[in-house]
């Protein structure tokens, strides 16, 4: 009966509410032990064996495929479009600019809309026809020296792109230089250098954080010698989350920060705990470490 159904329901509901609270709490004790861990540590030593990277290997799995077929490309166009237009001052902004747009199906989604985009890469392997075809303005540019006038635009946004280059600073004044008084700028990446997947490596070397637990060369000769794609190091720009904290703040003149979200990513503290002399050999920041993802939008002063 109608009783019998509504006492299921909230037997139901507290039964998951409970168990998160309990999860939560198990999350926050282990992170907890793991910071105190990490903190009492020395830095010796710095590196694992290859035994360790052989029987790492084998633990962790490769992850699901990201999707770059058709149907991926538009969802996540349509995805992050929506998530745009949720932000401060998009609807009534008229002119953007994606910087790092790879397959430029967001800015594709957005000239659906009636806006004017333009989008930037440094190439057009990614590019997706649809994007053009749409309407979108694409330039082959590289985003530390944007071709274009001063105060060009009225929202300027990237996405999983800010992490990849080799001069973060460089292209965030670029993009303070396009972007017009009263303008925003949007960035959304990750994972973060020192972040469990931070090499982007996960495609050959599965083990979480291989780039703090190896040595490089150590980690290309297994690649090699197993058949798997070597890792190309200068892919990802090596930038810790404490760098790019004192990078906002260099700026906090000329931008002020609207909205500001980092993302933990906490699944992998097992190895911190274990091999802890491995991650305090290359930051003493334990944040540096659990920090995976930034979202951060700017509106540029104007005055």
């Amino acid at each position: 009966n109608k009783m019998d159904l509504i006492k299921r329901i909230i037997k139901k509901y507290f039964s998951k509410k409970i168990i998160n609270i309990l999860r939560n709490n198990l999350n926050i004790l282990k992170l907890k032990n793991t910071r105190k861990i990490f903190n009492n540590s020395d830095t010796i030593p710095g590196f694992l064996e290859k035994g360790d990277l052989e029987v790492l290997q084998k633990k962790y799995p490769f992850p699901p495929e990201y999707g770059y077929d058709k149907n991926s490309l538009e969802f996540r166009g349509i995805k992050r479009a929506k998530e745009i237009f949720k932000l401060q001052g998009a609807k009534k902004s008229h002119s953007f600019l994606e910087i790092g747009c790879w397959d430029g199906m967001v800015s594709c989604i957005l000239c659906r809309n009636g806006k004017t985009a333009t989008a930037i890469d440094i190439s057009t392997e990614g590019l997706d026809e649809s994007a053009i075809n749409e309407g979108v303005k694409f330039h082959q540019m590289d985003a530390e020296n944007l071709l274009f006038e001063d105060e060009s635009f009225d929202f300027i946004f990237s996405y999983d792109s800010f992490e990849h280059f080799s001069k973060p600073e460089k292209v965030l004044t670029e993009a303070t230089r396009v972007v017009k008084k009263g303008g925003y700028i949007f960035l959304s990446f990750g994972p973060l250098y020192y972040s469990p997947l931070g090499e982007h490596a996960y495609r050959s070397i599965t083990v979480p954080y291989c780039q703090v637990l190896f040595p490089k060369d150590m980690l290309n000769n297994f690649a090699e010698q197993n058949g798997l794609t070597r890792i190309d190091f200068n892919h990802v720009n090596r930038w810790s989350f404490e760098d790019y904290e004192f990078l906002w703040t260099k700026y906090n003149k000329i931008l002020k920060v609207l909205k500001y979200d980092k993302f933990y990513n906490l699944e992998y503290l097992d190895l911190i705990k274990k091999y802890p002399s491995c991650f305090k050999d290359k930051s003493v920041n334990f944040d540096n470490f659990i920090v995976s993802s930034i979202d951060i939008m700017f509106k540029k002063i104007d005055s």
